[in-house]
């Protein structure tokens, strides 16, 4: 089973979820999470769709964490029931860390967006509540690349030692171009250090274009384009995503 751990659906921004469907149906995506994405704060699109398919799509919600009513907005995400995460940019996770720990706490994975590397949240992630939520790191930390090598990525590394925290081996497309070999030795160290089963793929869809670089980024993991094992690649292109999104 291939799981998509990060695409975007909206209405406003990105694509419609039957353009989702359709581009799930042309790779051979069986399951896809449903990230809202920047500045938008209804989550009634998102949680229509889900609603509408609930064995093959979850959806990630954002609130405004900075607002007076953030925990009000929180409680009102977690009623729905159509939501297993809540998405925060590094700089709102910041401003507001106890938002992101009740989320933790009320069972929702809380999916980080870190434009500018993981260092500023280093100090943050131990001061965060327990709870069965997971922090997900997206597209691989946002690492850049400049003249075809790694500038910026390697500090990721440091967040191995939090068991929450999970990656998702995905937003290589923002940073270089196919086949993306200035990102193959992180992406290796990362599913060495983090564990294969701390590791999840996503599409980033439509940020990394149409069904035909999906089905290529896809195939980087499923064939074998980024140098890891056959467990490894199980792992990475369905069984995680299936056991933190589906099973829990």
């Amino acid at each position: 089973m291939i799981i998509d751990a990060y695409t975007h659906c909206g209405l406003e921004k990105f694509r419609p979820f039957p353009e989702v469907q359709e581009m799930m149906a042309a790779v051979g995506i069986d399951r896809a999470v449903l990230v809202q994405h920047l500045g938008q704060y209804d989550n009634s699109y998102i949680a229509g769709c889900v609603k509408s398919a609930p064995d093959a799509f979850v959806g990630v919600a954002m609130i405004d964490a900075t607002h007076p009513g953030a925990h009000d907005a929180l409680a009102e995400v977690i009623d729905t029931g159509a939501f297993r995460g809540l998405r925060m940019s590094a700089d709102m996770l910041m401003a507001a860390p106890a938002i992101a720990s009740r989320a933790l706490e009320a069972g929702l994975h809380v999916i980080l967006y870190c434009p500018e590397g993981t260092e500023d949240i280093e100090s943050v992630l131990p001061t965060l509540g327990a709870g069965p939520g997971r922090i997900v790191v997206t597209h691989l930390g946002s690492p850049t690349v400049e003249h075809g090598s790694l500038k910026r990525g390697r500090g990721v590394l440091r967040l191995v030692a939090d068991e929450r925290v999970m990656i998702t081996l995905s937003g290589a497309g923002m940073v270089c171009d196919p086949p993306h070999l200035p990102l193959r030795e992180l992406v290796r160290d990362v599913v060495n250090g983090f564990g294969p089963d701390r590791v999840m793929w996503a599409s980033n869809f439509p940020v990394v274009g149409d069904a035909a670089a999906v089905a290529a980024d896809l195939a980087l993991v499923t064939s074998n384009g980024w140098g890891l094992s056959k467990e490894s690649i199980k792992m990475i292109s369905g069984v995680v995503a299936q056991r933190t999104w589906f099973d829990s």
